[in-house]
């Protein structure tokens, strides 16, 4: 179950990257021809939602991984280890401040009346989602997990 878990995480970061670029390009474009349509929209749902997948996921796999069992055992020694504690410590914290910032970007988007401020709203609450986003993966790890 945590290999199948740990697979489906990995490939569901890709994803996220993917809803992530194809959200900074509509917020772009948006930006220069002045519109909000419900692609826009709809590019910022499916970002957070995959996002909350993530999420999802990784609160399973902390309660599942035998590093994170291991870990809480004996919190000191992990600590000195830089990949255990990013994991237990740093990852999730990261993680967990992105897609806040999405669900935020999402709510002021939402609120905005004017195009304009939704597209320079989706790139100042995604843009931040996304910045933490990229620093919370563990790029050290195999970038395709599947098994």
């Amino acid at each position: 179950m945590y290999e199948f878990l740990l697979s489906f995480h990995n490939i569901t970061r890709w994803l996220v990257l993917l809803a992530a670029v194809y959200l900074v390009y509509r917020s772009v474009v948006g930006l220069s021809r002045r519109s909000y349509e419900p692609s826009d929209r709809q590019a910022g749902l499916i970002y957070t939602g995959l996002m909350d997948v993530q999420l999802l996921l990784g609160v399973l796999l902390m309660i599942l991984s035998p590093v994170v069992q291991s870990a809480l055992a004996n919190p000191g020694a992990a600590m000195q280890n830089s990949q255990i504690r990013f994991f237990i410590a740093e990852h999730w914290v990261l993680m967990l401040a992105a897609v806040v910032l999405a669900h935020v970007g999402s709510v002021r988007i939402k609120k905005a009346t004017d195009a304009l401020l939704k597209h320079r709203q989706a790139l100042v609450w995604y843009g931040s989602s996304i910045v933490l986003l990229l620093l919370a993966i563990p790029w050290w790890r195999p970038l395709l997990r599947l098994g």
